[in-house]
């Protein structure tokens, strides 16, 4: 008799041990963007102004709204210091990439030229993650339209039709 009253006052104290964290658990409202957590250091227009770039063209996961390189210019400092098409971007600086937007994302690799910023990634779902710290730098005029797919539309002569013959 003495066992099966043990045995409940300890499922007793346990329920009121588990229930909080249990009820807590439940009440946690779903991550979106609205509720998602801020990033560590506040990506700044004015800290980031600068034309210094690392040569990389972003796609975002529609899923997970994780970075990942979709192409890289020639000669760039991503190039150069191993980064390969299809790299995952977790984190640029000290912060998570899932913690900002797609334009802060964007805004964090730009600098000014000579100044570092440190990306980890992550490459074919591989759980190993690659640290670097980059240097940025001004793209070479021509490299972006040669090496990205896609070149932006500067410099497209738009054909204009020939006056009309008067006879």
């Amino acid at each position: 008799m003495q066992k099966s009253s043990t045995m409940k006052l300890l499922q007793a104290v346990s329920l009121l041990v588990f229930l909080p964290t249990l009820a807590l658990a439940q009440a946690t409202p779903p991550v979106d963007d609205t509720t998602k957590e801020k990033p560590i250091e506040p990506v700044l227009e004015k800290d980031h102004s600068g034309p210094g770039r690392i040569g990389v063209r972003l796609a975002f996961d529609k899923t997970t709204g994780l970075p990942s390189i979709a192409a890289m210019t020639r000669g760039g400092a991503a190039a150069d210091f191993g980064f390969q098409v299809g790299d995952v971007i977790l984190k640029i600086d000290r912060n998570y990439t899932r913690t900002l937007t797609e334009d802060e994302v964007r805004l964090a690799l730009h600098g000014d030229p000579g100044t570092a910023v440190e990306l980890t990634i992550q490459r074919d779902d591989n759980p190993k993650l690659i640290v670097r710290s980059l240097e940025r730098r001004i793209p070479a005029a021509n490299s972006i339209s040669e090496d990205m797919p896609n070149p932006p539309m500067s410099g497209v002569a738009i054909p204009v039709p020939p006056p009309p013959i008067n006879p």
